[in-house]
């Protein structure tokens, strides 16, 4: 564990980790309510969140683990085909359930979340991986690009400071390609105690940072909620 989490338990002790673990663990019906005014599709079925549970030492998957986490685990070789190894590793995840008319469990849709306390937490130093790992990289932004309707932006372009954002868009794209409903979220976390952002600065921060990807206005998949810290 690191100096963030008790070593003990895994809890955060405090930001947007934390907020993110009290969100799903303690008030995962709220946070599900407010998932379906944003996504309107998600009416009437059923979110269970799978990441980061208290049960489970709250703990965080990327790469196969991700995919085993949200019942998709027949997925991994078709991963290894689109992404290096070292991929997102997400903040919360959630199975959307569906059953068909015949009452019997679909293939399940996935929720792939990613919180934030303050604008910095958007940011990073961008892509590090290695010139052949960059170079596939490189090929699935293009890929989301195209899908995604961005024409003004190169696949390098989405490696600088909001490679973050871009990777996870990337992967969301991957998942939708292969007939899996999903929808990316971020929980932006108002007025967090230690690092305090209104919700007048978040809405400033998202429509910067699309811009800056060159995206479009709305993607249908894509959505952000305003969350008050605990």
């Amino acid at each position: 564990m690191s100096s963030r989490t008790d070593p003990q338990t895994g809890a955060a002790y405090a930001g947007s980790q934390r907020q993110t673990q009290l969100w799903v663990n303690e008030r995962a019906d709220e946070l599900n309510s407010e998932l379906v005014v944003e996504f309107p599709e998600l009416a009437g079925r059923a979110v269970r969140w799978t990441s980061p549970l208290a049960a489970d030492g709250y703990r965080e998957y990327q790469d196969n683990a991700f995919l085993n986490a949200v019942g998709l685990g027949d997925l991994a070789s078709a991963l290894a085909g689109f992404w290096p190894r070292g991929g997102p590793v997400w903040d919360a995840l959630a199975i959307v359930e569906t059953p068909t008319t015949d009452g019997t469990p679909s293939r399940p849709g996935v929720i792939l979340a990613e919180g934030k306390s303050y604008p910095g937490e958007l940011r990073s130093g961008g892509c590090q991986a290695s010139p052949t790992s960059r170079a596939r990289i490189e090929a699935a932004f293009a890929t989301t690009q195209q899908t995604l309707g961005v024409t003004d932006r190169t696949p390098a372009d989405w490696c600088g400071p909001l490679y973050q954002t871009a990777n996870r868009l990337a992967h969301l794209t991957w998942l939708r390609s292969l007939g899996i409903r999903a929808w990316l979220v971020h929980l932006l976390f108002v007025d967090d105690p230690r690092s305090p952002t209104s919700a007048a600065t978040w809405g400033k921060e998202i429509a910067d940072a699309s811009a800056e990807l060159g995206l479009p206005a709305r993607i249908d998949h894509v959505g952000h909620l305003l969350l008050d810290a605990g």
